[in-house]
C-alpha cells in the first residue's frame, strides 16, 4: 500500500500456530526423555539396593552358619527390579555358593536357593533348599563309611560311586548308587569286578569269595543330617557329572537358626 508521503507499505501475516500433530510429537519426545530418565534412576537405584541387599545376606548367612571369618560367599539375588520386590515385603528368590565349606570330615561346596525372602530379618523363608557338592578327592575322607575294608581308590563317575580294594592279592572294585534314609546318605553296592571280570554282587555273595568280599560290600553311610541345618530334611542323594551331590530343603526355615544341625535315627537293634 502506498500513502500520500509516497511511502510503500507491506503487510505482514500473523505467524501460523504450530500443527497439532507436531504438538503431539513434541509432547512425545518429551515423555520419551522424561521416561527414559526415570527408568536409568531405577536402573541405578536397583543396582545400589542389590548391592546393600547382597551383603545383608552374605552377613546373615556367615553368622547363621557360623562360618569363619574370611569364608567366601557368593550371592546372586534373582531376577527383576530389587525395589519393586522391596515393596511387596520380600525378595523373590536368592542364590548363595559358598565354595570350601566344611562338611564334617571333607570339604565341599554348599549351594542355598531360597524364595520367598522377607525384608524382616525375624521372618522365615518360605522355602530353602541346600546342595551339598563333594567331589572323590572329599568323598575319599568317608571311606571307612563306604566299606568295611581299607579301599585303595574311590572315584565318582557314570552316576555311581565307585571304591577298589586288594582282596586275595587280586583287585576288587564295587560300584555303589547313593540314596538317603532317615537322615543318612546310604550306599547299595550294584556291580563288582574281580580281576577286571565284571560280575554281580549276587553272583560273588554265592562265591567261595563271599568271606572276602562280604565285608567291602557292606557300607555304613554316614549320617548327613547332623552336617545340615536341622530345619532341612534330606531328600536326595545322587552323582552328579564327578561329584556325589546331596540336597536337602525346608518350609517356612528361619535363618537364624541354621546353625543348629540336625540328626539321624539310631539304627533299628
Amino acid at each position: 500500500m502506498t500513502g500520500d508521503s509516497g511511502i510503500q507499505w507491506t503487510s505482514i501475516d500473523a505467524p501460523k500456530s504450530i500443527p497439532p500433530r507436531w504438538r503431539w510429537i513434541g509432547f512425545l519426545v518429551a515423555l520419551a526423555v522424561v521416561g527414559g530418565l526415570v527408568a536409568f534412576a531405577l536402573i541405578e537405584g536397583d543396582k545400589i539396593v542389590r548391592g546393600i541387599a547382597s551383603d545383608v545376606v552374605r552377613s546373615g548367612v556367615t553368622s547363621a552358619l557360623q562360618l569363619p571369618e574370611g569364608q567366601e560367599v557368593d550371592v546372586e539375588l534373582g531376577d527383576g527390579l530389587l525395589i519393586f520386590q522391596a515393596i511387596t515385603g520380600s525378595i523373590d528368590s536368592v542364590d548363595v555358593r559358598i565354595p570350601g565349606m566344611p562338611f564334617g570330615a571333607a570339604t565341599g561346596t554348599l549351594l542355598l536357593t531360597v524364595e520367598g525372602v522377607a525384608l524382616d530379618p525375624g521372618a522365615p523363608v518360605d522355602i530353602l533348599t541346600a546342595r551339598v557338592e563333594l567331589d572323590s578327592d572329599n568323598l575319599s575322607r568317608y571311606a571307612g563309611n563306604l566299606s568295611s575294608v581299607p579301599l585303595n581308590g574311590v572315584t565318582i563317575a557314570g552316576e555311581v560311586v565307585g571304591i577298589g580294594a586288594i582282596l586275595a592279592d587280586q583287585q576288587v572294585n564295587v560300584a555303589l548308587v547313593p540314596s538317603v534314609s532317615a537322615g543318612t546318605v546310604a550306599f547299595t553296592p550294584v556291580a563288582v569286578s574281580a580281576a577286571g571280570v565284571a560280575t554281580t554282587v549276587e553272583a560273588v555273595m554265592a562265591s567261595p569269595l563271599a568271606s572276602l568280599a562280604g565285608p567291602m560290600l557292606t557300607s555304613s553311610g554316614f549320617c548327613a543330617a547332623e552336617l545340615l541345618p536341622a530345619a532341612l530334611t534330606l531328600t536326595d542323594a545322587a552323582v552328579v557329572g564327578e561329584q556325589l551331590v546331596i540336597t536337602a530343603s525346608g518350609n517356612d526355615v528361619s535363618l537364624s537358626g541354621l546353625g543348629s544341625k540336625g540328626t539321624c535315627e539310631a539304627p533299628a537293634a
